[in-house]
C-alpha cells in the first residue's frame, strides 16, 4: 500500500513538472519558473525508485537509482533560494530592489551547494538498505523504524545530513512570508510551511517519510504558481517594481 502511495506522489509531481514547463513557455519564460523546475526536475524519480525498490529489490539498479537522486538533490535543491530571490524581486519587495539583492541570494545557494559538494564528489557514498512497511530503498541514515530485519544496524546522519534542506526550506518560507504579507499572496509561504512541519514533526516515525515526500509536492505547487503570479510581465509583477522603487526614493 505505501509503494502505491509513492508512485501516486510521483505522478502528483510528473503532472506539477510537465504542467509547469507548459506555463513556463507561456508566460514568458520566467527565470524564477525555471530554477524551480529544474531543480524539481528527478522528484518524481525519487519517488518512483521508493515506490517500485519492493520489485526493483536490493541490488546494483536500486542503488544507482538513490545515488542518482540524492546527487542531483544535493546539488540542486539550493537553487531554489535564488528563485525566492527573483520571486521578491519581481513581487515588488523593497527590501528586493537593491542590485545586490539576487547576488546575495546567489552566494548563499553557492554556498549550501558547497556544504554537500564533498558528498557529491564522494559517488561510493555509503547506502543502506531501508524497509518501511512494503517499501524498500537504499538511504544514507536507517532508523530503528526503518530495519529490514532485528539484526540490521541503526544508521543516524544526524542533522548534518538535513542541514542544506532545512536552510534551503527556511529561506523560501521566510521569503514566502514577505510576499504574503506584502503581497497579500499566501501560496509560496504555505506550501514551504507545510514541507516544513512535514520534514520534521514526525521524527523516526516509520511515517515520516512519506509525510515529508508529501511534502515537497505542496512545495513545489506552492513555488510554481508563485512564480507564475509574479512572472515579469504579468500586470501584477510588471506594476510592483516601480512602485517599490518609488517607496524607496521617496
Amino acid at each position: 500500500m505505501l509503494s502505491l502511495i509513492f508512485l501516486l506522489f510521483a505522478a502528483a509531481h510528473l503532472a506539477i513538472w510537465l504542467w509547469g514547463w507548459s506555463a513556463w513557455a507561456k508566460a514568458g519564460r520566467p527565470r524564477a519558473l525555471f530554477l524551480v523546475l529544474f531543480s524539481g526536475t528527478l522528484l518524481w524519480f525519487d519517488n518512483v525508485r521508493i515506490g517500485t525498490g519492493r520489485w526493483i529489490g536490493e541490488g546494483e539498479l536500486l542503488e544507482g537509482m538513490t545515488r542518482l537522486a540524492f546527487i542531483w538533490h544535493w546539488t540542486m535543491l539550493p537553487l531554489l533560494v535564488i528563485a525566492a530571490g527573483i520571486i521578491a524581486r519581481t513581487a515588488g519587495l523593497k527590501w528586493a530592489q537593491s542590485r545586490f539583492a539576487i547576488g546575495a541570494f546567489c552566494l548563499v545557494a553557492t554556498a549550501l551547494i558547497a556544504l554537500d559538494v564533498p558528498k557529491v564528489l564522494d559517488f561510493d557514498f555509503n547506502l543502506y538498505v531501508a524497509c518501511v512497511a512494503d517499501t524498500v530503498r537504499y538511504t544514507t541514515n536507517v532508523p530503528e523504524t526503518a530495519l529490514c530485519n532485528p539484526g540490521d544496524p541503526v544508521v543516524s546522519g544526524g542533522l548534518d545530513a538535513a542541514l542544506v534542506a532545512i536552510l534551503t526550506n527556511v529561506i523560501v518560507l521566510a521569503v514566502g512570508i514577505a510576499v504574503w504579507i506584502q503581497r497579500r499572496w499566501p501560496w509560496m509561504a504555505l506550501g514551504a510551511g507545510f514541507m516544513f512541519i512535514a520534514a520534521g514533526a514526525f521524527g523516526s516515525s516509520p511515517w515520516s517519510l512519506p509525510i515529508a515526500n508529501f511534502g515537497e509536492i505542496f512545495i513545489t505547487l506552492g513555488l510554481v504558481i508563485t512564480a507564475l503570479r509574479f512572472a515579469p510581465g504579468r500586470p501584477l509583477a510588471a506594476s510592483a517594481a516601480p512602485r517599490a522603487a518609488a517607496s524607496a526614493s521617496g
